[in-house]
């Protein structure tokens, strides 16, 4: 089924194989040569933009064709629909997607899902320009965007059949991962392990085989599993297929893949000059080979965020319990016995210096000033008031009680460079929000480690310069991720930075104090 159709002058029919890659350099060698001009395929647009869309929403099966419905896709994903909750019985439910399963899968290339129905709602909430849905979200640069770690795990509790393979233990979930699934906007789920769970996944790199099969690829994680081997339900508060960001947190997961052979791209003209875009492949399906989806993550994505991030969601075996500990202990559930661990620090000498404190979350819990540009002004003031006495800027210290790495917990930033001047939001080249770098864009420009500043992970350290640390890491687009991203003492450590705006991090309870310098005489 054609979803997508252009109307072209007369002079062009027939087919016209654009070959492996369909855009408009492909399209423009196909009819070299022949009496069919690009003008006359499109006559009154522009060109580029047709063949565009054509490549992108008309060649490729659109993953909404295989159910028939938005709501239906969406139903399945997050555990329910017709199969999980209908009257049917269960070949009626699943008979359709064996018919695709059957006669299409194999031969036929699955776009990633975007509909028509959220077209409005998404830009206009946060989740960006585009037709997504929320559990498959990759739009990078959108607030609410989820799949930074592009990777999506499917996990399921129940079969139809007497096949399930218990491959996993489940930890805990967060239900603010998933608002748009449970729609519950807080709370969290502690499992004992014991439940029984199957979670796949895959991965893929941008511009990598992966990336263009990641559709088929989605397809055999989530509906050919509900429709082949009966898999169907989601943990509780969680989706069944989602981005691992919305997922639970689990000891492992199966890995499973798709490539792709003989990929040809085709536009066809018919008698009314109506132009269609289609796509044929052949397509073949199976696990990764010796990896598991953790090691497929490390080995796809070595030296990257993803590489060392994935860690966080796929924590090992026997490791629920360590996991689950540090979990309650973000959300304050279990308190450290140790009383100087949760001091706060404002007006309080600490290491030979007395700190204030400029903002923080959770127990630290204090908001930066209301009006920007006064708060930025403030923190400039209390930076500099170091350099008369003291010959440096003063130190700025985070406390972090709820960060899981230790390294992590007193991080003491010394500036070595002036600061741009203000402006409001995240950091150009020519100027800075100070408050806004350390809450929740944490930025390169103008603030390059071992150039502009250093990190240490002591006030003694910082002091006598030694142990400066090494890996800087940054964002490198419009996120809200917080001060110090994934930067480590020798290489990157993952969501130990907070966010103001953004939740997913394990800086949930941290405060920013800055030195206050001694008085003179």
């Amino acid at each position: 089924m054609a979803l997508l159709i252009r109307r072209s002058d007369a002079v062009c029919s027939g087919d016209i194989t654009l070959g492996a890659t369909c855009d408009l350099a492909s399209l423009e060698a196909a009819i070299a040569g022949t009496t069919c001009t690009v003008a006359e395929l499109f006559p009154g647009e522009d060109a580029a933009t047709a063949v565009e869309d054509l490549c992108e929403y008309g060649a490729p099966t659109q993953f909404v064709e295989i159910q028939g419905t938005y709501q239906l896709d969406k139903r399945a994903m997050n555990g329910g629909g017709d199969v999980k909750d209908g009257e049917n019985t269960f070949d009626i439910d699943v008979a359709r997607l064996k018919r695709f399963i059957d006669n299409d899968m194999d031969n036929k290339l699955i776009a990633w899902p975007e509909y028509a129905q959220r077209e409005e709602y998404n830009p206009d909430n946060g989740y960006g320009d585009n037709g997504y849905m929320t559990n498959f979200n990759i739009d990078k640069e959108a607030e609410k965007g989820s799949c930074q770690m592009n990777t999506v795990m499917c996990c399921y509790i129940e079969s139809e059949f007497d096949n399930f393979v218990d491959n996993t233990d489940v930890c805990h979930h967060d239900l603010a991962n998933s608002p748009q699934s449970n729609h519950i906007k807080a709370g969290w789920s502690v499992f004992s392990g014991d439940e029984p769970a199957n979670c796949m996944g895959f991965t893929w790199k941008e511009g990598d085989a992966s990336d263009t099969y990641k559709g088929n690829t989605l397809f055999y994680a989530s509906l050919y599993q509900t429709a082949m081997n009966g898999y169907m339900s989601n943990v509780p508060g969680a989706p069944m297929c989602a981005c691992v960001e919305q997922m639970p947190i689990v000891t492992k997961a199966d890995c499973v893949s798709s490539t792709g052979s003989d990929l040809s791209y085709k536009f066809t003209v018919d008698a009314a000059g109506e132009v269609t875009a289609s796509a044929s492949v052949t397509m073949t399906y199976g696990d990764c080979g010796d990896n598991d989806l953790s090691a497929q993550v490390k080995a796809l994505h070595a030296g990257t965020d993803i590489a060392t991030g994935i860690d966080e969601y796929l924590v090992g075996d026997d490791n629920c319990d360590a996991t689950n500990e540090a979990y309650l202990n973000d959300v304050q559930l279990l308190v450290p016995s140790a009383t100087n661990e949760l001091q706060d620090l404002h007006g309080v000498e600490y290491e030979g210096r007395e700190w204030k404190q400029l903002f923080g979350e959770g127990i630290y819990f204090l908001p930066p000033d209301y009006d920007a540009e006064a708060g930025d002004a403030e923190m400039r003031a209390d930076l500099e008031a170091c350099v008369e006495t003291l010959e440096r800027y003063c130190m700025i210290l985070r406390k972090c009680v709820s960060c899981t790495v230790d390294t992590h917990k007193e991080i003491i930033y010394q500036r070595l460079t002036p600061f741009n001047e203000f402006q409001e939001g995240v950091s150009t080249d020519t100027t800075m929000d100070i408050p806004n770098l350390f809450m929740n864009q944490w930025r390169r420009l103008n603030n390059e480690m071992h150039e502009d500043y250093e990190l240490y992970s002591s006030v003694g350290e910082a002091l006598a310069d030694t142990g400066a640390w090494q890996q800087a890491d940054y964002n490198s687009n419009n996120n809200k991720y917080g001060f110090p991203r994934n930067s480590g003492p020798v290489t990157y450590i993952s969501n130990q930075w907070n966010s103001y705006e953004w939740g997913g991090g394990h800086a949930n309870e941290h405060g920013f104090y800055i030195e206050v310098p001694p008085t003179s005489g």
